[in-house]
């Protein structure tokens, strides 16, 4: 018990992220380090369009009602674009969430979503890693026993995330600082291009696997001028309800397993909208199970999706929102 109430403070501060990059990476049936076959369960392009006569995820026709989605030079839907959402010159109270890893938990927490009708969830994936199975996670929080296991490919393919948004965690969630320029990219990029290719949507935005401590100003300047990804998130909590100020060094205000997430919840339904503000919590699906706080969750999206001014968005979203306001970086 004194080792678990020593490591909490850490996981809702984002500390378990950097023990991840740590120690993260191989055929995730313990932590050997990370390396450039980390890919099990999918194929690079060249040997799926060899192997299958593919090349891109197919097309679907939107409805005339539907929002027009912005594409890439290649023809690819790019996630978030399709936004209901428009911004009217008033000052907005904007809501997003976003979890890591795309584990088994996830499912339970698509069935809260689903509960409220809120669609606006992002989801964080590594595709090298289909299948893994981390029981070191809860070796090291002090919960033996503790689930973290990945979505198969199969499993993906089956539609879990339909409608929700789906986005870079890199393949291996290895430790990008210490990978060459050419890993980076293709952690990455082929990251992005796996999404693609079950989703049919092509990822704008990442997640730092690791958390802040990822980002140096080598692997900020090579996410930023050799791949496609727009924003990217960090894992310091801020307390407030300030938009970011750089695209790839995005923060939270706190984590789902913030003792205050309620009352940060509450603080920010009282609060008037002067200018556009953002509530955005962030999390691992292995948290809700290590602390029992899948009602807390439920308790936040409640709050979310029956306040009147309240804009719940996604990740991607939020992005496009305002995409021309907020530098990649500084």
């Amino acid at each position: 018990m004194k080792k678990l109430l020593k490591i909490m403070p850490l996981i809702a501060a984002g500390g378990l992220a950097v023990l991840l990059a740590a120690c993260s990476g191989g055929n995730g049936s313990g932590n050997p380090a990370a390396g450039p076959d980390a890919t099990a369960g999918i194929v690079d392009d060249d040997r799926k369009t060899a192997e299958t006569g593919e090349t891109s995820a197919p097309e679907e026709t939107p409805s005339p009602s539907a929002p027009a989605w912005t594409t890439d030079d290649q023809g690819r839907r790019l996630a978030g674009s399709d936004t209901k959402v428009t911004r009217d010159g008033s000052p907005k109270k904007y809501f997003t969430i976003s979890f890591d890893d795309g584990i088994t938990q996830d499912r339970k927490i698509l069935d809260i979503y689903k509960k409220y009708g809120f669609t606006s969830g992002t989801f964080f994936i590594n595709t090298g890693l289909f299948g893994a199975r981390w029981d070191w996670v809860g070796q090291a929080v002090g919960k033996p026993g503790l689930s973290h296991l990945r979505w198969t490919e199969a499993e993906l393919r089956t539609g879990i995330y339909d409608g929700f948004d789906v986005a870079v965690h890199t393949l291996s969630h290895g430790s990008l600082k210490n990978f060459d320029e050419a890993k980076v990219i293709r952690e990455v990029q082929q990251d992005a291009d796996n999404i693609y290719a079950i989703t049919g949507v092509y990822p704008v935005g990442m997640a730092w696997p690791g958390g802040d401590t990822e980002y140096t100003k080598a692997t900020v300047g090579i996410v930023r001028d050799r791949t496609t990804i727009g924003f990217s998130r960090g894992t310091t909590s801020t307390g407030s309800f300030r938009l970011p100020k750089e695209w790839l060094k995005w923060m939270p205000t706190c984590s789902v397993s913030d003792p205050n997430l309620l009352k940060y919840a509450q603080k920010f339904l009282n609060s008037e909208a002067k200018s556009d503000m953002l509530f955005y919590v962030w999390g691992h699906g292995y948290e809700l199970d290590l602390y029992d706080s899948w009602d807390r969750l439920d308790e936040l999206i409640r709050m979310m999706t029956e306040a009147e001014d309240v804009v719940p968005v996604s990740n991607s979203e939020f992005y496009w929102l305002f995409k021309d306001e907020i530098p990649a970086t500084k």
